[in-house]
């Protein structure tokens, strides 16, 4: 026998064979068995289906009865609102017609909030005092069993026919915080719109926002050269 060579006996050659036989056709099962999972997986279609809220029974009234009745009951979702003044004025009307309706409050921040939210109401809003706001819903709107004003002032900067050159100067003020808005009248058959700035239910109080008023700034941003002054608004 040659140095090196391995000789082996009838009986190991055919065990030999044997396994190299049966390896190979492990190996052919297990290449045909990743071909079908591959094939098989390539098929499967995926649906999303919505699951509807759960059915909880409710019991009618006590009786002999067995029925009951069915009723959807969807869980109450509550959003947390914290008081922004700016961004409230952002919010209010822009338009309130001369004579109008309204139902106006003075009230903390808190209770401005909630008038504005519970009536749905278009509104105005403006800083009363340090820790006060006038609210304005225009409207017929009861708070609390509290009786609201129902006229409604405001400092005049000026009137013209073009709605949109108006429009233009209310988010121009309201871009720079003050709550300002347009009372639209008729007279002459002609439609105008005077800019507006504030909102209180007295006189007195209307005066003295017009005071404190940087009429240069407000003359500047309105395009105008001479002071406003107070007026109704409505009724």
């Amino acid at each position: 026998m040659p140095k090196g060579q391995i000789r082996l006996t009838e009986m190991q050659a055919r065990l030999l064979a044997i396994l190299i036989i049966a390896l190979s056709i492990g190996f052919v099962s297990f290449t045909l068995a990743t071909f079908f999972v591959l094939k098989s997986r390539s098929n499967i279609q995926v649906e999303i289906v919505e699951v509807p809220p759960p059915k909880i029974e409710v019991p009618t009234k006590a009786s002999t009865s067995t029925d009951s009745s069915t009723e959807y009951v969807t869980p109450s979702v509550y959003r947390i609102e914290e008081f922004d003044y700016k961004k409230l004025v952002i919010q209010a009307v822009e338009v309130v017609e001369k004579g109008a309706s309204v139902s106006v409050y003075v009230l903390q921040s808190e209770d401005a909030l909630k008038v504005i939210r519970a009536s749905n109401l278009p509104f105005l809003i403006c800083q009363y005092s340090k820790d006060t706001y006038t609210v304005g819903i225009v409207g017929d709107y009861i708070f609390q069993n509290l009786t609201p004003m129902r006229t409604l002032y405001g400092v005049l900067v000026l009137s013209v026919v073009n709605k949109e050159t108006a429009m233009e100067r209310v988010l121009a003020f309201r871009s720079a915080g003050y709550p300002a808005y347009l009372m639209h009248f008729t007279r002459d058959g002609r439609d105008w719109y005077s800019l507006v700035i504030g909102a209180f239910s007295d006189v007195n109080s209307a005066e003295d926002f017009n005071k404190k008023l940087d009429w240069t700034e407000v003359m500047k941003i309105a395009g105008t050269q001479r002071p406003g002054y107070v007026g109704r608004i409505t009724p």
